[in-house]
């Protein structure tokens, strides 16, 4: 980087011209600070380092607009946001390249919080999905381990920053008779809605209304992961790649502050709907555990409930929760500092998985993003 910019000083005495130079098109100066999620307009650089937004954006998910634009949204936690320690229900970010993100705002605030359950219910790992021109921004609503009384609502907006408005519950536990109903992820297959969810009790998918708003009518939940009773994974996210899709999985126990053993699994069908297996041919319905993509190291823990996003290369990006070892496991209040990392995946003979299995800690090479 220092001899690119010696040589760009050089160029520009010698011939006296404003140069428009760029060593790579990730538009970022640095990964995001606490607080702020970095600046709007960064020049741009080669590298970043992980974590890339702290000190909080747990259960991550991602949806790339139009125009270019990368959104996150995670789940609700008590943290500094713009200065103001208190909880941000659902924070949004945005990023022009992946790796510098800045804090937009939360879905819901304190008055408009959803309030059809319970007041102590928190608002978790939340999924977004264009449908049509609108986006559905889907949330988990439940109490600590209540595998009984979990729901999973949406929310609209035609824009991914909002406007929101709640649209109420879309599967609950009573109507759909899967226990623990959070995690979800919601895809359009086809024409029609669909989403995933489950954790611990097994994994299920069901048929959505075409709007994505309450489930078809007639349409029961089919169980795609897990044991007749119990499974060791949540936090689903679907992603093709040539002929197969790869469902990836959490598994562990998320919230241990560094003492987490929080790691990253996946599996793959040639359906959507499955039947999935890992790497050593066990099947997910059944005692699979699947392939492992990203686990600890001496530098990150507790890497997991992950997106998956594309660059402009084409190439593939885990975009995940992680705590950095370096610092403490928890922050004010008590919350569980599980940062925002972002580590590029690698196939090998046709399984995804980061750079030695863990979360980069050293300068990292960045997502490819084109000029527009």
């Amino acid at each position: 980087m220092h001899k690119a910019k010696i040589l760009l000083g050089i160029l520009s005495a010698v011939c006296g011209l404003v140069l428009s130079f760029s060593l790579c098109a990730c538009n970022t100066e640095s990964g995001g600070n606490e607080g702020d999620g970095g600046v709007s307009n960064p020049p741009k650089k080669v590298f970043y380092t992980n974590p890339v937004f702290e000190p909080v954006f747990a259960d991550p998910t991602v949806i790339r607009d139009d125009d270019g634009t990368y959104y996150a949204y995670g789940t609700s936690d008590y943290s500094e946001w713009d200065g103001i320690t208190r909880t941000a229900y659902i924070p949004m970010l945005s990023s022009k390249d992946m790796v510098t993100w800045k804090y937009e705002g939360d879905v819901f605030t304190a008055s408009t919080r959803p309030d059809w359950k319970p007041s102590n219910f928190g608002i978790w790992a939340p999924d977004i999905v264009k449908i049509g021109n609108t986006y559905n921004l889907y949330y988990s609503f439940a109490g600590w381990g209540d595998a009984e009384n979990s729901a999973i609502g949406v929310a609209t907006a035609d824009h991914p920053l909002g406007p929101w408005h709640d649209k109420g519950c879309v599967v609950t536990t009573q109507a759909t008779g899967v226990k623990q109903c959070i995690d979800s992820f919601t895809f359009v297959y086809e024409n029609k809605v669909y989403m995933i969810w489950g954790s611990y009790y097994g994994m299920f998918y069901i048929e959505l209304s075409d709007d994505g708003l309450s489930v078809k009518s007639g349409a029961k939940a089919v169980q795609i992961g897990g044991k007749t009773n119990f499974s060791t994974y949540e936090g689903a996210w679907l992603t093709q790649k040539d002929n197969y899709w790869y469902l990836f999985t959490s598994h562990g126990n998320c919230c241990e502050g560094l003492d987490t053993n929080y790691y990253v699994n996946v599996f793959r069908a040639e359906s959507p709907f499955g039947p999935y297996y890992g790497e050593d041919g066990k099947p997910m319905l059944g005692t699979g555990l699947g392939t492992n993509v990203i686990r600890n190291s001496a530098s990150f823990v507790g890497c997991g409930h992950n997106a998956v996003t594309t660059d402009d290369n084409g190439d593939f990006w885990l975009i995940y929760h992680g705590y950095d070892v370096k610092k403490p496991g928890t922050i004010a209040g008590g919350t569980n500092r599980r940062a925002l990392c972002v580590d590029k995946l690698y196939w090998t003979n046709g399984w995804p998985h980061t750079k030695n299995y863990e979360a980069a800690y050293t300068e990292t090479e960045c997502p490819y993003i084109a000029e527009r």
